[in-house]
């Protein structure tokens, strides 16, 4: 069985479209599993009024909100699919896209991951990125970006019980660290199928994660630097490595600026705080 996975914040526009798609599986052998991350839209009550009326298994929980990789790891704990497929609430996927990846699943060897399909523009309805090289590819994410120049968003389905065992680590305080993080460690020990076939259709929307990689950075430092330090351990092309060594100190810097900060601010207080003992 295929779990597929939606977490949700505010996105009461686009959630009918994903569930249409779902009714039009020509496979049934999935469940849809939905983690709300403190929505205020009233996305919560239409998910509700989907379980009423679903044919398939429809899982729904709301949590405080968090983050996209916090609502996966909630997400990954409820899944009873022996694969799982995030699927975005604003994108939605191909009639045929359960039974295909369960068949491509049958014939998975138990030493691989998972394995990884193609985006299509909902636009042009053409898949987006370069072309693989042939069909299906046996490989990892480090190998297909660096090695192949295969780079892009990509539909991942893992097994689950891998993403159980590699959860996402979220920094207090902040609510996003780059899925790369997760993937490539998953890719150190199982190779992952890569099939040159679209399954799911995606766009980018103003308020979509895509466009504002810059404000997560400075959102999120902890993660950013934690994802750069680990990218930088692997063998990368010179100039790929010069960017994320320089994102890395630009990180390492930022935290230094802050400890400074908070150490001047401290040592003021202490000021103050002697004074008024002395005054007293």
């Amino acid at each position: 069985m295929l779990t597929i996975f939606t977490p949700v914040y505010n996105r009461i526009d686009t959630l009918e479209r994903l569930y249409e798609s779902l009714l039009r599986q020509t496979s049934k052998e999935f469940q849809w599993i939905v983690v709300d991350d403190g929505s205020t839209d009233g996305g919560g009550e239409l998910i509700k009024k989907f379980q009423k009326n679903s044919h398939f298994e429809l899982i729904y929980k709301y949590v405080e909100n968090g983050g996209k990789m916090r609502a996966i790891n909630e997400g990954v704990a409820l899944a009873n699919g022996e694969f799982f497929l995030i699927v975005d609430s604003d994108d939605y996927i191909t009639d045929d896209c359960v039974e295909k990846v369960l068949s491509y699943g049958k014939n998975l060897p138990n030493s691989m991951g998972g394995m990884i399909f193609r985006k299509m523009d909902i636009a042009t309805k053409k898949i987006t990125g370069k072309l693989y090289p042939k069909n299906i590819i046996d490989s990892s994410p480090i190998e297909i970006v660096y090695e192949y120049g295969i780079d892009g968003d990509k539909a991942e389905v893992f097994r689950t019980e891998l993403l159980r065992e590699n959860p996402f680590n979220v920094h207090e305080g902040e609510k996003f660290i780059p899925e790369a993080i997760v993937w490539v460690k998953i890719g150190e020990k199982y190779k992952m199928r890569y099939i040159d076939e679209g399954i799911y259709y995606f766009e980018y929307l103003e308020d979509g994660y895509t466009r504002n990689f810059q404000k997560l950075m400075r959102n999120n430092p902890k993660g950013f630097r934690e994802y750069y330090s680990f990218m930088l351990s692997y063998p990368l092309p010179l100039k790929n490595k010069i960017k994320f060594l320089i994102r890395d100190t630009y990180f390492k810097r930022t935290k230094l600026v802050k400890i400074n900060k908070e150490r001047r601010n401290y040592k003021k207080n202490v000021s103050k705080w002697r004074k008024l003992i002395d005054n007293g």
